[in-house]
């Protein structure tokens, strides 16, 4: 009997509507933050001044579907046992058996393999190859023991650093030697992805994980929320996020200084935005801090999307201008695209 409930627990459902088994497959390797893990392929050859044709660019997308695929689907796959005790999460499709854990274990061993073969395929140098297959390697063991470990600051850590090494990785592939803002911009988007993880995504998820004792940074460190949903950090929490984002922003800021050419109006304009942008992010952040808003229950904070903007003038200022403008293009259209969707789900099921 035993035997059997795990053969039928593997197996596929049948009789499904193909867009729907479509649907469930693009939920469970989150296709809509794709557009986010493509652009992360596309800053480093962009700080170098590379030309890029659109193919070119295109291949950055086509290996932020299948990293993310590959992240997402063997998260979800690891994370199963806990996320059935999670009743926020009954309606994911490994879940409620939409999709079977079986698909979720063969998408996250294909798509790292077929992202190899796409790099080698267009030629990229052994050394990309090489340090591109090692954090292939290391996102897996993140994914496999995140979970498991009493050192959630090291695991996410680790996170940061395969969400940061699509920059110099991308960049060694268009460029003979890598310059200091490639590394500038590797340091300032770990610690923003230190923040997007231990802060935004903590507390996305605290209030589950204080009932399910999952350990995340934020519950090692003490942080709790009240009853109606605000985050009572605790003192060591809060100087955690408070040190981080100080040196999140000192990066962005330095990366933006020594991008700088010159002292034009579109210098003095560009800083300005700047200076606007990392107040309102610190701004943003001590609402939160001070329980004067809840946090994301999506996980995108303010604090967050002002380092992305910083990121985005750093690129502005080092990049071929076409290669930018198609790049943003692209991203924008897919937030776009997938925030619509996402309006559009919400409202069905506001309506329901």
């Amino acid at each position: 009997m035993a035997t059997k409930d795990v053969a039928a627990d593997w197996a596929e459902p049948d009789d499904k509507p193909m867009r729907a088994r479509f649907g469930d497959f693009a939920r469970l390797i989150r296709i809509q933050a794709v557009g986010f893990e493509g652009f992360s392929f596309a800053i480093g050859p962009l700080l170098t001044g590379a030309e890029l044709s659109i193919i070119e660019l295109s291949l950055f997308w086509l290996l932020g579907i299948l990293i993310n695929g590959y992240i997402f689907a063997l998260n979800d796959f690891i994370d199963l046992p806990r996320d059935r005790k999670n009743p926020a999460r009954a309606a994911s499709p490994l879940v409620s058996g939409r999709i079977s854990p079986a698909i979720a274990l063969i998408l996250s061993i294909s798509f790292p393999l077929i992202a190899v073969a796409v790099i080698v395929a267009v030629g990229w140098p052994h050394t990309a190859v090489v340090a591109f297959t090692f954090f292939l390697i290391l996102g897996a063991i993140v994914n496999v023991y995140q979970k498991a470990t009493d050192r959630p600051i090291l695991m996410d850590s680790l996170f940061a650093v395969t969400m940061a090494a699509p920059i110099p990785v991308a960049a060694a592939a268009y460029a003979d030697s890598i310059p200091v803002v490639v590394w500038i911009a590797t340091a300032f988007m770990f610690f923003l992805a230190l923040e997007l993880n231990s802060i935004a995504g903590n507390l996305k998820d605290l209030s589950s994980d204080l009932v399910t004792g999952f350990r995340t940074v934020a519950v090692m460190l003490g942080a709790n929320t009240t009853p109606d949903g605000y985050l009572e950090p605790g003192p060591r929490y809060r100087r955690y996020c408070v040190a981080l984002h100080g040196i999140t922003v000192t990066l962005g800021l330095s990366g933006v200084v020594v991008s700088l050419r010159g002292t034009t109006w579109i210098d003095f304009v560009l800083v300005a935005i700047c200076v606007a942008v990392t107040v309102a992010g610190c701004t943003n952040l001590y609402r939160l801090l001070a329980g004067s808003r809840r946090p994301s229950r999506r996980g995108r904070e303010g604090y967050f999307a002002a380092g992305f903007v910083l990121m985005v003038i750093i690129m502005a200022l080092n990049a071929d201008l076409s290669t930018f403008l198609y790049s943003m293009m692209v991203l924008l259209s897919w937030e776009v695209l997938f925030g619509i969707r996402r309006y559009r789900s919400a409202s069905v099921r506001g309506n329901d």
